[in-house]
């Protein structure tokens, strides 16, 4: 401690910038680093008052200070405990102090740590979970496993260096032989793994070799095809491979396992697609021939197809599209009353249930949602729609407003990722399109509108535009349709327009 001035006034102050330093190389995020030297700070005013320099400095002063903050707080695991470790590592780096192998604790409500190799990270593991949002009694819980897991490394001879998924399944298998189960250990090794990879104590394995068999190859290089040439989501090309899969499946193979095209013409494309198009709906009946078309012409292009015959595969019979199903303005008023915006869960659900409803987002649009893609000066926001297209379209102030309670006073300070609308719970991530959608139906449920589905709210600020006296070319950009005839089934909406257009019966229409 030759290096440091000792200011028994404020015992610790000249170790201050030093930890600062040391936290800032340390693979600890900034907002821990902060608490730690708050709790250093306050550790520092607490030893002054009790007349105590920089030369009393131990483990036990500071264990002193943090048990009696746990008294002062009521908490089993107050703020001194989850950052005063940091400090003591500190320390202990310096040269100020020893660290003690820590002792074995049965108090109810903590981790019994017993010297195992993992015991110094079971509080950071702690303030980690605080930081994702999870509960303080989920936290002990897991706490507590990695602590048996501490333990039983230790029994078992092995170190932190030891880590790894084996090593964790190997636990996981030993708690269910055990005498005394611990049926949480199955679950929450779960979380102290994603802990272990988020400190880089271990690392995520290598995703498996993809396979090299000719059809899968095959289907993998048609598949980049529709991504990167075609433009197509990956949903649509997802089910356009499984199409294609089956069709695949069924041509003979040559020695070396490589399909055979050479007896493969329109009527043989036309069975298949007759045979597994039983029982599907329109849709999925077309989404079927369009994948088994861009499948033969990409054939043809790659020279597995001496000629072109995908004109040959026969469309489905066209049937009369229904009128899109639209919400009446009071159904998207009761929608909207559904959501309890007392709570953050109704601040969010609101906002989703307004912005879609005005600017006639997808669900997977509102889900990809970030918040640097909203820009408050210029008033819009950035939307990713299919085919990669990136539109940007003007917030309405009912929309801004609702954004905006709900970002203030509903979505969770804790939020792991940019998305604007995320889980409630931990883990506090990005809803899903999948998850946009249940928003809508449960508040449908609520406002006793049956069922109804996320597309019916953009078909609803669709058919408002045009009811508003707006041209199919405005519904067509504010739906972000790339092709005209898309849009040109709400030209059917407007009856009262239509009907504009019907001469009366024996009479000669006007100039």
């Amino acid at each position: 401690m030759a290096d440091v001035d000792v200011n028994r006034a404020d015992p610790l102050e000249a170790w201050a910038e030093p930890l600062e330093a040391w936290l800032g190389d340390s693979r600890i995020s900034k907002d821990r680093a902060r608490r730690a030297v708050l709790a250093f700070g306050r550790l520092s005013a607490w030893m002054t008052g009790r007349g105590l320099g920089a030369e009393d400095v131990d483990e036990d002063v500071i264990d002193a200070y943090i048990e009696l903050e746990r008294q002062r707080s009521g908490s089993t695991v107050p703020a001194a405990a989850q950052y005063l470790p940091l400090v003591k590592r500190f320390l202990a780096a310096r040269g100020v102090l020893v660290l003690r192998p820590p002792v074995s604790r049965a108090r109810h409500g903590r981790p019994r740590l017993s010297g195992g190799p993992l015991d110094e990270l079971v509080l950071d593991l702690v303030a980690w979970l605080r930081d994702q949002g999870y509960a303080p009694g989920t936290a002990t819980s897991v706490a507590c496993t990695a602590a048996r897991l501490s333990n039983w490394m230790a029994r078992q001879g092995l170190g932190a260096r030891d880590l790894d998924d084996a090593l964790l399944t190997r636990f996981v298998a030993s708690q269910a032989r055990g005498r005394r189960r611990h049926p949480s250990s199955v679950r929450r090794i779960v979380t102290v793994r994603k802990f272990l990879l988020a400190t880089g104590l271990i690392t995520a394995p290598l995703p498996p070799p993809p396979s090299r068999s000719p059809s899968e190859q095959l289907l993998q290089e048609w598949t980049e095809h529709l991504r990167t040439r075609r433009g197509v989501s990956q949903g649509w090309a997802t089910e356009a491979r499984r199409f294609a899969a089956g069709f695949l499946a069924e041509l003979p193979v040559d020695p070396d396992g490589q399909r055979l095209w050479d007896g493969v013409d329109a009527a043989t494309v036309n069975r298949y697609v007759t045979r597994h198009g039983e029982g599907y709906s329109l849709s999925s009946r077309r989404h079927l021939v369009s994948s088994m078309r861009g499948l033969l012409d990409w054939a043809f292009l790659t020279g597995r197809l001496d000629r072109a015959i995908s004109a040959g595969v026969l469309r489905p019979a066209p049937a009369v599209p229904g009128l899109p199903r639209a919400l009446s303005a009071a159904q998207v008023q009761a929608l909207i009353a559904a959501a309890d915006t007392s709570t953050p869960a109704g601040r969010r659900d609101r906002a989703i249930v307004v912005l879609i409803s005005r600017l006639a987002l997808r669900a997977g649009e509102v889900a990809a949602l970030a918040l640097d893609e909203l820009n408050w000066h210029a008033g819009t926001l950035v939307v990713h729609g299919k085919g990669g297209r990136v539109l940007t379209l003007p917030i309405p102030t009912d929309v801004g407003q609702a954004l905006v309670d709900y970002l203030r006073d509903g979505r969770p300070p804790g939020a792991v990722d940019r998305a604007v609308f995320t889980r409630l719970r931990p883990p506090l991530v990005g809803l899903s399109s999948k998850g946009i959608s249940g928003v809508i139906a449960h508040l449908a449920t609520e406002a006793g509108l049956g069922t109804v589905h996320a597309h019916a709210l953009r078909h609803t600020a669709a058919t408002a535009v045009l009811a508003a006296g707006g041209s199919l070319i405005e519904a067509r950009a504010l739906l972000g349709h790339a092709r005209t005839d898309t849009t040109m089934v709400y030209a059917r909406t407007d009856l009262a327009a239509l009907r504009d257009l019907v001469t009366s019966w024996g009479k000669v229409p006007g100039p």
